[in-house]
C-alpha cells in the first residue's frame, strides 16, 4: 500500500505513518491513512473516520462517515471543514450493496486499471471530555450515482484524478463534487464476508459467481 500511496502522491512532505498497512475491509470508527494540508504542505497522517465536529462537547451520537456533495457547503455540521479542513483519502476500491432487503449482495467497485485513487473528504479535529489528547476524525463525501452505480446504489463516493486532487486540497471547489466517469470502473459482486469489519483479507475483494 505504502509503494501505491507513494506514486499517487510524490509530492507529499515528511514519511509515512508506520500504521500504514494493506487493508481489505476498511470500516468506520477504524484509523485510516488520509492526505491533508498541514502549513502549506501535504501531509500523510491517521484519522479515525466518522466525522465529529470539534464543537462537540459531550459524546457524540453521531459521527457521519459520509457528507453529501449537494449540501456539504451550507450544511451546519461539515460547512467549515469545507471551507478550511478538506482531506484526501486513498483507496484501490469501495463496497456498495445491492438490494432493498437483506441479504443484499455485496459489490467491490474499483478502476479498470487496478490504480489507486482518492476520495474527497473533510476532517475535523475533536477533543474528547475529560481528555487532553485530540482526536482527528473524517468524511467522505458522495454524490449522485454514475451509470456503472446506478444499478447498486443511489449514492457514489466522489473520486478524484491527480488533477482532481490538488485542486481540492487547495480550495473548496464544489465542481470537482461530481460523479466520476464510468467508463474507468468497474464492478463485480463479492462475498458476504465483508459483512464483517473483523474479517479483513484478500478474499474479501475477489469476485464470486
Amino acid at each position: 500500500m505504502l509503494a501505491d500511496i507513494n506514486r499517487l502522491f510524490p509530492w507529499l512532505s515528511g514519511p509515512p505513518p508506520e500504521a500504514i498497512q494493506p487493508r481489505y475491509n476498511a470500516a468506520p470508527s477504524q484509523h485510516l491513512p488520509v492526505v491533508r494540508d498541514h502549513d502549506g504542505k501535504p501531509e500523510l497522517t491517521m484519522m479515525r473516520w466518522g466525522f465529529i465536529p470539534s464543537w462537540t462537547k459531550d459524546k457524540p451520537k453521531l459521527a457521519p462517515i459520509n457528507a453529501k456533495a449537494e449540501t456539504v457547503a451550507t450544511s451546519g455540521m461539515f460547512r467549515t471543514a469545507f471551507q478550511k479542513r478538506r482531506c484526501l483519502v486513498p483507496a484501490n476500491g469501495f463496497y456498495e450493496w445491492k438490494g432493498a432487503k437483506p441479504p443484499k449482495q455485496p459489490y467491490f467497485i474499483h478502476l479498470k486499471d487496478k490504480s489507486m485513487f482518492t476520495f474527497a473528504g473533510l476532517w475535523e479535529r475533536w477533543r474528547p471530555p475529560g481528555s487532553d489528547e485530540p482526536v482527528d476524525t473524517f468524511t467522505i463525501i458522495t454524490t449522485e450515482p454514475n451509470a456503472l452505480m446506478k444499478p447498486i446504489h443511489n449514492r457514489m463516493p466522489v473520486m478524484l484524478d491527480a488533477d482532481g486532487q490538488e485542486r481540492w486540497l487547495e480550495s473548496p471547489d464544489t465542481n470537482l463534487l461530481k460523479s466520476f466517469p464510468a467508463t474507468k470502473m468497474e464492478a463485480w459482486p463479492v462475498s458476504t464476508a465483508v459483512n464483517k469489519p473483523t474479517h479483513d483479507a484478500p478474499d474479501c475483494i475477489e469476485p464470486i459467481e
